[in-house]
């Protein structure tokens, strides 16, 4: 996802016109998308407003076992750029943990499959891009125009391309390490850090994005720590040593393109807004968004649930709705139990679908945007997350990350 990001705004700089593009159009993947629905998705904006649905993906392919085996793979980050066409650049993060209702879709057998509800990460699992674009277009009424796809290989090759990325490390606070958190040594994601600066390769930038336990608020400081990256790697290729060194942005350029995979209809060349806005990233002129969200649990899994009034909001700014039918809603209501046509029979789903029958618990009350403390469950203990930066804050204000 920040390869994905990051070349694009390198060829914006990198050279003096666009007719480049068609080199590195060749270098790059496309993927077929298909909608068996497409009369019911969302109008596009138009008036020259953008969407882009930017993925990372989890796909082990390529990396010799270095992050474990996997079938298939999933969406690790899943981020929509709104670019709006009064000039304003928003980058909206999805908790890979997110509720949501999985539209229907035909797998790659050809078998048809009713909605559901399951984990966002869940959706690109089971139908790939299309049903990821899907799912995030019946969650937020906003039609996704372009599609861009990174994965573990390219966003190692980036940051190494870089010459390394410097991140910054809170320390937690003694009652949080006192439950037995702790965001400096993670064996899931390899991450081992220090409170403070680290510079980082490739291998260990993938870690330090990638961990999820250990941290007070999970998927929600992920996507922090994720947002800080971006703002540290476009910071790094604005400065003169790099815009200075043909070689090195030309590496850059390769690394991420090699690694990129576009929908069928969007060439590089689709993308010239995105490299133009996101130029303004380390000057803050793009705003980073997190889709409010709650813990909870459904059935015996941790999930992060929706707030409607602020989901709402959020989505107004940027033209799009929560769901107004019950049944297209994402939402669980509080107390409901899960139908039978909605459960995911055993052993064919990826955790967090909701088995038949589950009740799922109240949710908690909305919090305020800016929070500085809230009770969350993580890895079974109640914890307090201290801190948390206001949402919608621009790249500039996301600094040390917990």
């Amino acid at each position: 996802m920040c390869a994905a990001l990051v070349s694009v705004a390198v060829l914006a700089v990198a050279t003096s016109g666009w007719a480049v593009l068609r080199h590195y159009d060749g270098k790059v993947g496309h993927v077929n998308l298909s909608f068996s629905d497409a009369a019911a998705r969302p109008d596009s904006a138009g008036g020259g407003t953008q969407n882009i649905l930017l993925v990372g993906s989890d796909t082990r392919a390529g990396t010799e076992g270095e992050f474990g085996q996997t079938e298939g793979q999933r969406s690790d980050t899943t981020i929509l750029a709104h670019l709006d066409s009064d000039g304003s650049t928003t980058l909206v993060s999805f908790p890979r943990d997110l509720w949501v209702e999985i539209p229907a879709y035909a797998d790659s057998d050809g078998t048809e499959h009713g909605p559901q509800k399951s984990k966002l990460n869940a959706a690109f699992a089971y139908g790939g891009p299309s049903l990821l674009i899907r799912t995030i277009e019946t969650l937020t009424n906003i039609r996704i125009d372009h599609y861009l796809q990174i994965d573990f290989v390219g966003f190692q090759a980036m940051t190494d391309a870089l010459g390394g990325v410097t991140v910054c490390v809170k320390e937690l606070p003694p009652e949080l390490k006192s439950r037995g958190l702790d965001n400096l040594n993670d064996r899931y994601s390899g991450w081992h850090g220090q409170v403070g600066d680290n510079t980082l390769d490739g291998t260990q930038a993938l870690a330090f994005v990638r961990q999820r336990y250990g941290l007070p608020e999970g998927d929600i400081d992920r996507i922090r720590r994720q947002q800080q990256f971006l703002g540290v790697v476009f910071r790094s290729i604005a400065s003169t040593g790099t815009l200075l060194n043909p070689g090195k942005l030309i590496d850059v350029v390769d690394a991420a393109t090699s690694a990129l995979t576009l929908d069928e209809n969007t060439s590089l060349a689709d993308l010239r807004l995105l490299a133009v806005r996101m130029q303004g990233i380390s000057s803050g002129g793009v705003a980073f968004e997190t889709i409010p969200a709650t813990p909870s649990t459904v059935g015996e899994q941790s999930v992060l649930l929706a707030s409607p009034e602020e989901l709402g909001a959020l989505l107004n700014r940027l033209g799009g709705s929560v769901p107004q039918s019950a049944g297209a809603t994402a939402l669980v209501p509080a107390g409901s139990v899960a139908p039978a046509h909605l459960a995911v029979p055993a052993g064919s789903a990826p955790a967090g679908a909701v088995p038949a029958g589950a009740v799922v618990p109240a949710n908690q009350t909305s919090r305020e945007r800016a929070v500085s403390a809230r009770s969350v469950q993580t890895q079974g203990q109640p914890v307090q997350a201290q801190d948390a930066p206001a949402q919608g804050a621009p790249a500039e204000g996301v600094g040390c990350t917990y």
